[in-house]
């Protein structure tokens, strides 16, 4: 049986309109069937990618107990823990895809206790960055507003700024917030190494991803105002 047909013989089963579900059965097999010549096309190029990082990992261990000159402008900030410490990337191996069912399809979206889901604040067709007005509320929570929108809250793991292994505030939000409690500006002399180079790019994604917007919010640095958001950001100060 097909993950389409699943679904909608389950469907009838819980007592819903079978014609509702007449027409998903075809384009929901041709998805799956893509999911999994996709997760096929991965499998071989992550296992060449774990032999090779397998290859190098006693350099790389030996690597993670010397004292390393400043190489933030060389190696991803996303090579560094919170502590500043070398780490080597995990890369997991590619799952078989599994069928799943109904029930799990419809809840797939939902907050369960103890996880979180990705959220976004898509700014309409033709927004500025100018517009914006981001505060936050302590140092987890930010509230979010534009015009003709409804007002916000979101902490920074909805938002995508949570270190994977400490479950914390990444460096992206952290800079974020030392931006906002220097009144919305970073220069030089409120700088701090350990955002590194790389930190300001990947916020920059960060918050192009989360309000929908192609442009960076966050341009170059200047001499006069150093890093300074194009949208108004306030502390909880």
């Amino acid at each position: 049986m097909t993950v389409g047909e699943l679904v909608y013989k389950q469907a009838i089963e819980q007592g819903h309109n079978p014609d509702l579900f007449k027409g998903l059965v075809s384009p929901l097999d041709r998805v799956m069937e893509s999911y999994r010549n996709a997760f096929e096309r991965l499998v071989e190029p992550i296992e060449r990618v774990n032999s090779a990082v397998d290859s190098i990992r006693p350099q790389i261990e030996a690597m993670q107990n010397m004292k390393l000159p400043d190489v933030s402008g060389i190696i991803p900030s996303y090579m560094f823990h919170e502590q500043r410490k070398f780490t080597l990337p995990e890369f997991n191996k590619v799952q078989d895809v599994r069928v799943i069912n109904a029930e799990e399809i419809a809840g797939a979206s939902e907050k369960k206790e103890g996880e979180f889901v990705l959220c976004s604040y898509t700014l309409p067709k033709n927004a500025t960055w100018e517009s914006l007005y981001i505060k936050f509320l302590d140092g987890h929570v930010v509230k979010v507003e534009y015009p003709g929108m409804k007002t916000k809250k979101f902490n920074f793991k909805e938002m995508g700024f949570s270190n994977g292994k400490t479950t914390r505030p990444n460096m992206k939000w952290v800079l974020l917030q030392a931006i906002a409690g220097n009144e919305g500006a970073l220069t030089n002399a409120s700088w701090d190494k350990k955002f590194g180079r790389n930190v300001k790019y990947e916020l920059n994604e960060g918050l192009k991803r989360f309000f929908g917007m192609d442009s960076p919010p966050i341009p170059r640095y200047t001499k006069k105002h150093g890093y300074r958001p194009l949208f108004t950001i306030k502390s909880d100060r």
